[in-house]
């Protein structure tokens, strides 16, 4: 049997174009000898609905598409994603649902056993969990069906399970030969070879083949990888291509199909991971111009550098707005960014206006505005300017800061902070100049100005200002963001692993105090495991201090 994994890029909600896809790579898999197509979870209406999910009429919709798969597709069986009605009384109205079905006929459903809720998660919100394991026959072999987190959950390859059931076990125990997996799972750095290490896993385990189909693209801040892949007997057999649509088909018989190759350095994968986020974002939504303003500094130059791969240079409109502050070296390697680009560019100096600014607030105030207040009517200005530029030509403004910045409030609101995507929020300081020089040694020269990399780091919004003069070192800041953030280490652990008790202190202050700007930020693109925004739900106001309690150890 010939089997094919059709890694597809929906768009939500856009039922007619994803039916559309999905019929034409079903066919081009019967054509190419398939007897069985295999399609993402929820692939019908694409993921995650969210809220669409508690309209009617989205549901319909879904439904009607499905129908519609369903009976377009003849000479070839068909595995696919949609959302189904709970017939029975009680419980939640939905579930998360796939199918088999050929030649006009569905012949087995099943649905989502274990429904997850953390990070980014929230499915119980929606859906009822499937309540039996589902083993359907495909050509003569009986074949279990589970969807995403279903085989995340396995005891001896997870130290502590999240749930009491173990969908695989029970597939496997009803005779289930071959195990399809159907996943809509975001990526995030190293996410990839996670996967990869738990199918095998199981397929070692078990001693059958795992078969598992996963969405590529990007959802606002979500990115999926796709990443599909067989694994047998311990090994990976066969391997789709990562952050494109791909038609992986493997041959059963033979243990054979194609084996596209994997990143294996991070800043590899995550120049292709916010290249996709940025480009599906405005295709998405209907735009083709990204607005940048341009600093001269690492930040604005990776974000202009990756609009550009994403967009093209035409997409790409930079704007330069110096200010009393500004040094000419700025300038310089502002323009030669663009220049090297290829990208249009606008320079409109703020001087003038920032002055008038002044002059208007000291009258309010009756003396001169403080030196806060001073640098964020620049910042103000500029991201006034860059939002105007954005109605003028219909384009989008990216916001340039990354996450060291993002975590402590670096930043300001209604300022750089402005802008309907914010490209680099999910990405340390460190993590920028490796794709800078990362984007250099692609094209061949230097994009990036070489003096972009070696000078201090400053806003430039009063004279002589450094980063670093108010922050950490961004060493220093990247690694508490990470050990604090993302791995959920205690004060203790961090001062236990010879981070200055000073600098933490600093940094907890800031990260909890900058909670009401992230709230009112632009999407960020998700690239670690645990990102500022919709999987990070802090309240604003409360009266918690990390430092006080930090000796507490739970029961």
């Amino acid at each position: 049997m010939k089997i094919a994994l059709a890694q597809i890029n929906p768009t939500i909600g856009a039922f007619s174009a994803n039916l559309a896809k999905m019929i034409r790579m079903a066919e081009e898999a019967r054509d190419r000898g398939c007897q069985l197509v295999v399609f993402p979870e929820l692939a019908i209406c694409g993921y995650p609905p969210r809220d669409l999910l508690e309209r009617p009429e989205f549901v319909a919709a879904n439904l009607e598409a499905t129908e519609a798969l369903v009976k377009a597709t003849k000479g070839i069986t068909l595995i696919c994603g949609f959302v189904d009605l709970v017939r029975e009384k009680g419980g939640k109205p939905l579930r998360n649902a796939t199918l088999v079905a050929q030649d006009g006929k569905v012949l087995a459903r099943a649905y989502k056993r274990l429904l997850p809720t953390y990070d980014v998660f929230d499915e119980t919100r929606y859906f009822e969990p499937g309540k039996t394991a589902t083993v359907t026959e495909i050509g003569g072999i009986p074949f279990g069906l589970s969807i995403c987190e279903d085989i995340w959950n396995d005891a001896d390859f997870f130290p502590s399970p999240l749930y009491d059931l173990d969908p695989v076990a029970e597939l496997v125990a009803t005779g289930a030969k071959i195990v399809v997996n159907i996943s809509a799972s975001p990526f995030y750095l190293g996410k990839g070879h996670l996967r990869e290490r738990l199918l095998c896993h199981l397929s070692a385990k078990y001693q059958r083949p795992f078969l598992y189909c996963n969405q590529v693209g990007a959802d606002d801040h979500l990115i999926f990888d796709g990443h599909s892949l067989v694994a047998d007997k311990g090994k990976v057999l066969a391997r789709a291509a990562s952050f494109k649509e791909d038609l992986l088909i493997f041959d059963l018989a033979a243990e054979k199909g194609p084996m596209a190759p994997y990143f294996e350095r991070d800043d590899e994968e995550a120049l292709e991971a916010l290249t996709l986020g940025i480009r599906d974002y405005f295709s998405k939504t209907g735009f083709s111009l990204a607005v940048v303003g341009l600093s001269g500094g690492i930040d604005s130059s990776v974000t202009a550098a990756l609009a550009v791969r994403a967009l093209g240079a035409e997409g790409v409109l930079g704007v330069l707005m110096p200010s009393p502050y500004t040094s000419r070296a700025s300038m310089e390697d502002a323009q030669a960014l663009a220049t090297a680009l290829g990208i249009q560019t606008k320079t409109i100096a703020i001087t003038r206006i920032y002055q008038e600014y002044r002059v208007c607030l000291e009258g309010a105030l009756g003396e001169p505005p403080g030196d806060i207040t001073d640098q964020n009517i620049q910042a103000r200005i500029r991201g006034n300017l860059l939002m105007a530029l954005a109605n003028q030509y219909r384009g989008l403004v990216l916001c340039t800061g990354n996450k060291a910045e993002f975590a402590v409030g670096y930043c300001t609101l209604y300022g750089d902070m402005c802008g309907a995507l914010s490209v680099l929020a999910d990405v340390p300081k460190l993590m920028v100049y490796k794709l800078g020089r990362l984007i250099n040694a692609q094209h061949g020269k230097k994009i990036i100005p070489e003096r972009v990399f070696i000078k201090a780091p400053s806003a430039e919004l009063k004279p002589n200002q450094k980063d670093e003069d108010d922050l950490p070192a961004y060493i220093l800041l990247d690694t508490l963001v990470k050990g604090y953030v993302e791995e959920l280490k205690s004060p203790e652990d961090l001062l236990a692993s010879g981070l200055p008790p000073e600098s933490l202190e600093q940094t907890l202050k800031m990260i909890y105090r900058a909670e009401y700007k992230r709230w009112q930020a632009a999407p960020g693109l998700k690239i670690t495991a645990k990102a500022f925004g919709y999987g990070r739900r802090y309240p604003i106001a409360h009266g918690f201090d990390p430092l006080k309690f930090r000796n507490r150890r739970v029961l």
